[in-house]
């Protein structure tokens, strides 16, 4: 597989499978496995292989950090070795990751990178990899709520490039009301991105929009084409 992609190399070394395989492990076409082979994996096969096989999404398609996401168990003891100040040989931390505490009874949460963000989910435990930095923890965010650090000016004026965001994943898409700002992962997009819900006449007319009036991009996006990943119930103002 000399010619084969980075991408696909370090899939294919990982899991050990040949590309038939591979592609019924993903319900992934043959056709889709020769692309990616030749030209890399799209957003949504990288994301689809970092769910299946537990593989850290940044190392496919980098292959920088560490391949395997580790077990739940894994975290738990790395997260309190981190805590104690007690890290042995058998946890070691990722060169270059923050070390945060991610416990209900810390008073901070994790600043999240939009990739992560992106593959966020209940059952999915968020790796050190993951995290980028800390924030303090306001009263109102439950235990599995965590920051972001804005990208962009599409949420300008209230909203600047790295003001941090505090997002609360334990929201359902029917709680939401018109106006709310939310952070949610759309199509094939590898990364989260971060808009203001607007609801018309049903919960069927849902669609997502920036707030800077002078933003590119006005076209407002079907919330039907999104995951919603969380809402975000406020920002981190230092003076």
């Amino acid at each position: 597989m000399s010619n084969t992609h980075p991408t696909m190399e370090r899939v294919f070394e990982q899991t050990g499978l040949e590309p038939s395989a591979l592609a019924l492990r993903i319900n992934a076409s043959p056709q889709n496995i020769t692309n990616w082979s030749k030209r890399g994996l799209s957003k949504k096969g990288a994301m689809d292989v970092s769910q299946e096989f537990g593989l850290n999404l940044g190392w496919i398609l980098t292959g920088e950090g560490e391949a395997k996401k580790p077990t739940h168990s894994e975290l738990m003891q790395q997260i309190a070795d981190i805590e104690s100040g007690t890290k042995d040989n058998n946890h070691p931390t990722p060169k270059g990751t923050t070390s945060v505490r991610m416990t209900s009874t810390s008073n901070t949460v994790p600043i999240l990178s939009w990739v992560a963000a992106g593959s966020w989910s209940n059952t999915t435990a968020v790796t050190m990899d993951d995290v980028i930095g800390e924030a303090p923890k306001p009263p109102n965010l439950s235990k599995h709520g965590f920051a972001l650090r804005v990208q962009g000016r599409s949420m300008m004026p209230d909203f600047k490039p790295d003001d941090i965001i505090y997002v609360e994943p334990q929201t359902g898409l029917f709680a939401l009301k018109d106006s709310d700002l939310v952070v949610v992962q759309c199509n094939d997009d590898t990364e989260a991105t971060f808009k203001q819900l607007v609801i018309g006449e049903t919960f069927s007319d849902m669609y997502l929009k920036p707030l800077n009036p002078d933003w590119h991009e006005q076209k407002m996006l079907p919330m039907g084409d999104c995951n919603l990943v969380g809402k975000v119930i406020g920002k981190y103002v230092e003076y």
